[in-house]
Formats: structure tokens, C-alpha cells, sequence
């Protein structure tokens, strides 16, 4: 066999030149079984943060999700069904294409392994590191699991008893899915030549991985134990379904090698400029190995430049529990989506975001949030949306200057009893909302949906204690009842309970931006309702008082913005 020197593929990292282009991925879905909440996570975390970034003018997107179509399961399932591998991903690929429309799940791409641009840049890559001697070919025996497609050195490894056999047997330790011993000849590619500068790189990038738990586990088992090369190959007699190695048809290309090449694809690769890149990975902590060990030594190899970060997420459990076929508490998305309603379970499952520790899904807490935004966010609006009131007036006031003095009209007040607490609900509602857009951001870069949630809530709920302390209802049937009254006291509550409008429509409409990545058709009827305008729903206006509106939004023909359902448990 011919020997090349071993070196990268290019003397340095190349640093792409990057248009500043937020590109960000989830894994590609394996299409061996119906999509899950945990595929719905991945994309929603992705959804929602590039959302978020296109609520700021000017900054480019790019959102790439997809499915992995390769490999012996799917060969497996065609067999029994005895139909061709690809007819079957044809059709399996649909359910989680279906899945995103079902909860408004925006993509810029939707990849699948089967894409002729992806098998073209995976056999390029594979050509390019063959020629450089990063990939050769030898004799390989280990621990393989044919769940995970993936062979296991004997530390990943252990004994267990099989709960329903009670027959011993092996598993990976990281799956718990069972091995078994094989030998073969494969392609492999020099893992162990990079180890050291893998250890380097995430030493000198801590934020690299997230969360830092997950970046600590990772450094500490690559500083203790060693790294193989890894087999990228498969012979074509076990597997039949998959990209078969440049110029050796007797072997096809491990799936994982094939899949991780999705994010180049997507970017341009093989051609030079890919603006969009570095990536943002989103991945499920089952398979950080093969995106924060093996992946970035592929980028290394090759040189090119290695992803912004690599975001790992935890699974999900069902009341407590692990969720299971046996235990009945699957949960299907598509069909919670059809029943609660996209929105709400989409803004439910980010506020219940936790990337360190297994997040806890309850259909009852589902249905109470459900609950709670109609009372405290929705509510509001039909509140101040009411015929006593008149939100567009409110705000011309504010830009007619007749707020100046409202510090010391409340102060005088007569009308509603406490100016004080009046004075301090209002403090607390204008600081809240001041910050909110620059508070919500910086948990959003680190994929912190549930605390930018937890405080968007604080925002609502100030809100509501604002109106009810401040008690505009009282004004408008003062009003109404006043005979002969003193025309600068009727002007001045006048301005008081548009102020009390104004302010709380502002809070309402600042909370609603915020929420648009959460809740785009929702939050957008919303600010339809308000009369907001379509150009000014970014960052640049979510300050108070930077926006007119107000048209419309007391007339008595709107439809409620969400509907009530009954719960089912």
C-alpha cells in the first residue's frame, strides 16, 4: 500500500472570510424512527436563537437542519419492509420536515445526506485527507455497536445484566446500547495525531463546548485516556447503504464521517469561499463525542478554521421519568402541537430549557402555561384594548409632550388611593423594561432560553401589577360620571389614565418583540392588534416611546388572540 507523510491538509487553519453570517446547526435527524421532544429541542433551540438574531437589523442568518440518511439501520428497516433504502428515507425524512411546519420551525435548509452536493463534498473531503495521509487502511477489531454504528475502545465499555434476558452482556457506556466484538478491515483516520492539539485548542478556548461541565468532562477524559484512530469505513458486504470509498468499491464510508460533512456542505465546501462559516453546533449530549473529539479534528486535518461553539444539550424526561414505549409516557410532538397549539408548547419548551441537567416535560404544566399566558400576556392587551380606553391616543400624548409632569400629577392625585405604590410600580415597569431587550440578549447567546424567558416574565407581570395598582378603570368612570367638573381636573385625569395606557401598552408592546422568536404568529397578531408597525418589530425599537401605533386597537372587532382548550390529565 502506498504511504503518504502524515500532515494536514493545509499549514494552518483557514479563516474564512466571514460576511458575519449567525450560522447555526442542529444534528441531522437519523431516520430510523419517528421524530421525538428530543429532535423538537434541538430545533427549537436553533429556531429560537436565530430568531432572535434577526430581530437586529442587518445581521445575516443562516439556520440548517436536516436528516441522516445512511448507514445499517435504515438498510436494515428496508430489507424487513423489502423496499430500497431510498425510497424509505424518502418517505421517513418527511416526518420531521412535517414535525418543523408543525411548530413553525423556520429553516434556511433542510439537509439530508442523500443531497448530491453532500456526497460530492464528502468524497472530496475523504480524497483530500487520503492524499495527505491522514486516512489509510488496516486491519481493525473492537467493540461495535450496531445501534450506534460506531466501534467502542474497551474503556467505553462494560458489563452489564440484561433486565429482561438476565444474560450478561456488553454495552457503551456512553449509550447503553450493546457491543459486540468484531474484526475487519477498514480505512482509518490518524485520530491519535491530533489528540494533542484537540487538548490545546480547548485549553486555550474554554467556551468552546457548553456547558462548562460538559467542556470539563470532555478535557479530563481526553487528558486520561488514549485516542485511537478512528475506522471510517465499513465493508460493502455488511453495508450495502451508504457513500462507497473513492476508488475502492469493496468498502462505504462510516455514517458518521458522512453525517458530521453536512455542516461543510451547507456552508459551500469544497469550494473556497464560505462566507457563512464558522458554524454553531447544537447537539444532544449522546453525541458529543463525535462532534467535540472527532469532528474537530476532521476541521484540524484539514485545515480548516473549527466551529464557533459546540452547544450540548440534555434529553428529556416525561413526569420524572425517562420516557419509554413500555411506560406509555412517549410524548408525540406533532400531535401536542395539533391539540395545544404550536406556540405555546413552543415558548413552553424553551422556558423548561436547561442545557446542564435533564429537562422535565408535564402535559398539565403545558396546559397551566398555556393558561397563564392567555391571563397575564394576552389579557392584558384585551384590557387596555378595551372600548373606555384609547391606545392610540395615549401614545400621541407622549409625543405631544403632556407626560412631562406626570410624576407630580400622580403625586396630587385624588382619584386612586397610594400615589406611592402607583409611583413604584411604575419605577419597577420602566426599569424592567429598559433592560429587558439587553438582558434577554445576553442569555440568548448562550442559549439561555429559560433564563431570558424567566425574565421576559418579569416584564408581563410587572405590567399587570402596574395596571391594577394604577387602576385606569377608576379614571374612566370618574369621567364618565363628572357633571359641570373643572375642565383642568378633567384634563388632567384625562392624561393620567392615558398615561397609565400608554405606559402599560409600551411594556406590552417592548415584551411582545422580545417574545417573536418564541412566538412569531402569536406575538406578531398581537402587535397586529396594537397597530404596531411591521418595520419598526426589531432591537432598534424596542425602547419606550420610539414608535407611533395605536390605530384600531380599541375597535370592538378583534378576534381573541389565543384559544382556550381543556386539559387532558
Amino acid at each position: 500500500m502506498k504511504r503518504f507523510p502524515l500532515k494536514a491538509l493545509s499549514k494552518r487553519f483557514s479563516r474564512y472570510k466571514s460576511n458575519g453570517t449567525v450560522y447555526v446547526t442542529t444534528p441531522i435527524f437519523y431516520v430510523n424512527a419517528r421524530p421525538h421532544l428530543g429532535h423538537l429541542y434541538s430545533m427549537l433551540l436553533g429556531d429560537t436563537r436565530v430568531r432572535w438574531e434577526n430581530l437586529k437589523p442587518g445581521q445575516k442568518t443562516m439556520f440548517l437542519t436536516g436528516t441522516d440518511e445512511h448507514g445499517l439501520k435504515i438498510q436494515a428497516v428496508a430489507e424487513k419492509e423489502g423496499i430500497d433504502p431510498k425510497v424509505l428515507v424518502d418517505r421517513v425524512s418527511q416526518n420531521f420536515v412535517q414535525m418543523a411546519e408543525a411548530v413553525n420551525v423556520k429553516y434556511d435548509r433542510f439537509i439530508r445526506t442523500t443531497d448530491n452536493d453532500h456526497v460530492k463534498a464528502v468524497e472530496h473531503f475523504w480524497n483530500a485527507a487520503m492524499e495527505k495521509g491522514l486516512i489509510y487502511k488496516g486491519s481493525h477489531s473492537g467493540w461495535y455497536s450496531v445501534s450506534d454504528e460506531a466501534f467502542y475502545p474497551p474503556s467505553q465499555v462494560e458489563d452489564i445484566i440484561d433486565a429482561k434476558t438476565g444474560q450478561p452482556k456488553k454495552v457503551s457506556i456512553e449509550t447503553r446500547n450493546e457491543v459486540v466484538f468484531q474484526e475487519e478491515e477498514n480505512y482509518f483516520f490518524r485520530l491519535s495525531a491530533f489528540k494533542d492539539k484537540l487538548i490545546d485548542f480547548l485549553e486555550k478556548n474554554p467556551s468552546f463546548v457548553q456547558p462548562s461541565r460538559k467542556y470539563h468532562e470532555l478535557l479530563t477524559e481526553l487528558r486520561q485516556e488514549e485516542l485511537s484512530d478512528l475506522s471510517v469505513s465499513r465493508p460493502s458486504w455488511r453495508l450495502k447503504w451508504g457513500i462507497t470509498v473513492p476508488n475502492d468499491d469493496s468498502q462505504k464510508i462510516y455514517v458518521w464521517f458522512d453525517a458530521l460533512i453536512n455542516y461543510l456542505t451547507a456552508a459551500g465546501y469544497p469550494q473556497q469561499d464560505m462566507p457563512i462559516w464558522p458554524p454553531i453546533h447544537i447537539v444532544g449530549k449522546d453525541i458529543m463525542r463525535f462532534h467535540c473529539i472527532y469532528w474537530p479534528i476532521f476541521l484540524m486535518a484539514a485545515g480548516i478554521e473549527l466551529p464557533k461553539q459546540v452547544i450540548v444539550h440534555s434529553h428529556w424526561l416525561c413526569d420524572g421519568f425517562k420516557m419509554s414505549k413500555s411506560l406509555g409516557n412517549v410524548v408525540e410532538p406533532i400531535e401536542l402541537a395539533q391539540y395545544y397549539d404550536p406556540e405555546p408548547l413552543r415558548i413552553y419548551l424553551m422556558e423548561q430549557s436547561n442545557l446542564g441537567t435533564d429537562c422535565n416535560f408535564s402535559e398539565a404544566a403545558l396546559h397551566n402555561h398555556r393558561s397563564k399566558l392567555i391571563n397575564k400576556w394576552a389579557n392584558i392587551v384585551s384590557r387596555i384594548g378595551g372600548d373606555k380606553f384609547d391606545v392610540e391616543q395615549s401614545v400621541q400624548d407622549f409625543f405631544d409632550g403632556k407626560y412631562s409632569d406626570i410624576t407630580e400629577m400622580i403625586k396630587r392625585d385624588a382619584v386612586v388611593e397610594a400615589p406611592d405604590q402607583v409611583l413604584l410600580a411604575r419605577d419597577s415597569l420602566v426599569s424592567s423594561i429598559s433592560s429587558l431587550f439587553s438582558e434577554m440578549d445576553s442569555s440568548m447567546q448562550e442559549f439561555g432560553q429559560m433564563k431570558a424567558l424567566h425574565r421576559w416574565w418579569e416584564t408581563v407581570e410587572l405590567a399587570n401589577v402596574f395596571f391594577q395598582t394604577a387602576q385606569p378603570w377608576v379614571y374612566s368612570k370618574k369621567l364618565t360620571q363628572t357633571q359641570d367638573a373643572d375642565a383642568d381636573a378633567v384634563a388632567e385625569q384625562t392624561t393620567l389614565m392615558n398615561y397609565i395606557i400608554f405606559l402599560t401598552a409600551e411594556a406590552v408592546r417592548l415584551s411582545t418583540i422580545c417574545v417573536l422568536p418564541f412566538m412569531p404568529k402569536t406575538a406578531s397578531g398581537l402587535l397586529d392588534r396594537l397597530g404596531v408597525p411591521d418595520e419598526t418589530r426589531n432591537k432598534d425599537f424596542a425602547k419606550l416611546g420610539t414608535v407611533k401605533y395605536g390605530k384600531n386597537a380599541n375597535s370592538k372587532h378583534h378576534k381573541p388572540l389565543m384559544r382556550k382548550v381543556e386539559s387532558r390529565v
